[in-house]
């Protein structure tokens, strides 16, 4: 009796792949976008560090420059 699709079982078996593809592309997807927008996960959030430390750096260059001009 089963000569025409199998057990009755294992007719909905291609169901379970196709949900597997679709849920690794969207996990594809938003990896992605998460590696484009920090580049990976090592370096998540290190370039607004070193663009703050940049400012910082400057900040204080200009205080220096003028503690001398004052002559303090």
């Amino acid at each position: 009796m089963w000569w025409l699709g199998g057990p009755p079982v294992w007719n909905g078996w291609w169901i379970f792949p196709i949900m597997g593809f679709i849920f690794m592309m969207v996990m594809m997807f938003f990896c992605s976008r998460v590696f484009r927008q920090r580049g990976g996960f090592c370096g998540m959030g290190r370039e607004d560090e070193i663009d703050h430390l940049k400012r910082e750096v400057g900040e204080l260059k200009e205080q220096i420059a003028q503690l001398k001009k004052s002559g303090g």
